[in-house]
This record gives structure tokens, sequence and C-alpha cells, in this order.
């Protein structure tokens, strides 16, 4: 059987869902498949945030129900224990983002560091996805961006704060032995990013990689930096942990440098970021042994690469070294089905409150209206599992 036929198997991608879970997901995808349902649910979602529209339960029995895995840590561990059953790893993220004050960002610190220790107990094998924004505030990165575009200092005491709660999770993460990885945001405040995921890796991932720094692949210079980070790495001598995707702020990225009349950093076509995204595969899993990688993609073809490509470089241990990842809620038929091929497979697994969770679930919302023909392949994957249990109940009952 072919990779494709395996990667879009139902039964595997579905198992575990019930048939209500199954058509509830299906009617969700169905109702995001119209981008006024979608701009309506995201003006909502919008209100609560600034006015405190009553419209919560709105939102948790929709769009929070099929992408989050709960409002708080228990309901997201029984999730992780779900997920467990089918072979699937998850990737715990604490929605928390675009924060303003030192409290909170103390109390997230408390927060991430207390799920990794959880994870090292009760769930080994799964790991943690931190954004920086819940760990400062966002104006601040994007002051620090600029002083170390300028050369200026970045010795303050706020900067070296900021730096003990990142440093706080990295080392409890290797410790624990979790995995953490760094998310990416928006492309002003990157370059300061990858500078403190660079400094913790050099710092923890001498044996191992146990801190990864994301790269978003849409991004025109992004091939650049992979090939920096896998020179220093080579040369500081540390495990260098990367996880490719493709991005989640393209619209946003174009609509800031036209009104800033400066170049995109984003490539102008899909086809261009798509061949990137393998560019960097290609470069990430030739150097297998001492690159870590994480795919966090929900394209078939880039996934049937990295197969191929562990099958080419003879990666006996990819359980390790290559990573599968896909959002919660979206292409099953990748992720279980991967995992049930014998693939380290995770979903990156949002849980907080609904409140938190409302620049997310916006995101995910407005993602999946764009992305028309992949929106309607899930729907084709759903309808046909649904058909097919259909069929089966019917068999049995003759």
């Amino acid at each position: 059987m072919s990779a494709s036929a395996h990667l879009n198997n139902t039964l595997n991608a579905y198992r575990y869902k019930s048939s209500k879970e199954l058509r509830s997901t299906y009617f969700i995808f169905k109702m995001l498949k119209n981008p006024l349902l979608v701009r309506l649910l995201s003006e909502a979602a919008s209100g609560i945030l600034k006015y405190n529209i009553p419209l919560k339960s709105l939102i948790k029995n929709t769009v929070f129900k099929i992408f989050c895995s709960g409002e708080n840590i228990n309901e997201a561990f029984a999730t992780i224990k779900k997920l467990d059953k089918f072979k699937v790893k998850a990737v715990l993220d604490y929605v928390a983002e675009s924060e303003k004050s030192a409290n909170v960002f103390s109390e997230n610190t408390k927060v991430i560091v207390a799920n990794i220790l959880r994870l090292g107990k009760e769930a080994p094998g799964n790991s943690v996805s931190v954004k920086f924004t819940s760990l400062e505030d966002m104006e601040f990165f994007k002051t620090l961006n600029k002083f170390l575009l300028t050369g200026k200092s970045l010795g303050s005491e706020r900067y070296s704060n900021l730096l003990r709660r990142v440093d706080e999770i990295c080392s409890v993460a290797a410790e624990s032995k979790v995995v953490v990885y760094f998310d990416a945001e928006d492309r002003f405040m990157q370059d300061i990013f990858d500078k403190i995921v660079e400094v913790m890796m050099e710092k923890y991932n001498k044996e191992e990689a146990i801190i990864y720094n994301t790269l978003q692949m849409y991004l025109t210079d992004r091939l650049y930096y992979l090939r920096h980070l896998l020179e220093d790495s080579a040369n500081k001598s540390y495990y260098p942990g990367i996880k490719l995707v493709r991005g989640a702020y393209a619209e946003k990225e174009r609509y800031t440098a036209a009104a800033e009349r400066r170049e995109s950093p984003v490539y102008a076509t899909k086809d261009l970021t798509d061949e990137a995204f393998n560019t960097a595969i290609e470069l990430c899993l030739r150097d297998h042994h001492r690159v870590y990688t994480c795919i966090a993609s929900h394209n078939e073809k880039s996934t049937e690469l990295a197969l191929n490509l562990i099958n080419r470089y003879h990666i006996t241990d990819h359980f390790k070294k290559v990573k599968f990842s896909q959002l919660y809620g979206m292409r099953d038929n990748l992720t279980f089905n991967l995992g049930e091929m014998g693939y380290n497979a995770s979903k990156y697994l949002p849980y907080g409150e609904v409140k938190k969770a409302i620049p997310y679930l916006i995101r995910r919302a407005e993602e999946n209206s764009s992305i028309g023909p992949q929106l309607i392949e899930e729907l084709t994957r759903l309808e046909n599992e649904i058909n097919r249990r259909k069929t089966q109940s019917k068999t049995e009952n003759v």
C-alpha cells in the first residue's frame, strides 16, 4: 500500500471520535466553509475580548470544542491520555499570548513549568509549546529587536528577567526530559526570539535536542537562517532542534509591509513557500545525525517527502529524530495514520479559558476559511467516515 493510501485511511484517522463527535466536527467544518459565518464568528469572538459580550457558550460549543482540549489542565491531560491510546503524542500549549502585566508573565511561567513537571512524571514523551508573548509584552520584543539590529545593548533588568523566565522553563524541561517548542510569531519580533532560543539550545542541547526553535518557512529569510543555525550548532557543539511550519500570519505580514511601504517578508506565492518548506526538510533530514526535526505540516506531499527521506537516509532512530505534528482538530488522517505506521506523531494541544483562547481560535477559523481545497478534502474525509460507519452499522444489524 502506498504512503498516500496509508495516510488517507479514515478508519484509523477517526477511531478516537465517537459518531456524535464526528458529526459535530463535520458541522463545524461545514460552517467554516462559509466566509460570512466565519466573519460573524470572528466578530463575536472579538466582541467578547473588547466588550465582554456574553457569547462564551457560542464559542465554547463551536470552534473551541473542535480546536482546544479544554479549559483547564485536567481536561487537557484527559485528552493526552486519550490520544496515547491511539499512538499519538501531544504538544501541550497553555493558551496565553499578547499579555501586558509582569505579574501575568510570572504566573504564566509558573503554569508552564508546572505543566512540564507533570508531563515528565505522568506522561513522558509528550511536549510543550511556549509563546514568547506569554512571557513578555509584544512592544518590548519590538524594542529588543530594534536594539539587536542596531547593535544597542540588551542588558536591561527587564531583559534579564525575561531571560530568567525562559531559562527556568528550559532548565526544568531538560531535567524532566520534556521537549519545548518555542513558537514563532510576527516577523518584527523574530530576530530576538532566534537569539534567545540559540542561547538556550547551546546551553541545554548538549546531549540531545530538548529546546526547539520554530521556523515559518513562508518568510523569505528562513532558509538562510536555517543554514546559519546548522553551521552555528556545528561550531558550538550543540544539537539544533528545528520545528518547521509554513506559517500562520501571512496576510497580516503582507498587509503590514504594504502599510509601511516596505518589501513583504513573505514569499509571493504558495508554490515558493512549499519549495522553501520542502528544501528545509531535505536540509534537516540529510543532517539527521545532528539535527532533530519536527515537521509541523498539514501538507500531504511534504509529509510523504519526509517519509521518503527517512527511508533514503536510513534514519533508523526516526522516532527520536523526526517528529510530525498537526493541530488538534485538523488533519487527523495524517496524525493518527502516522502514529499507526510507527512514526512519532503528535497533536498541538491548546487548553485554557475560552476568553484567552480567542486569538488562537480566530486564526484557526480564518485559516480554515481561506484554504478552500484543503477544507473540502477535510469535509470529504469526514463524510466518507460517517457514511462508512452508517454502512457498517446497517450490515451488522442485518
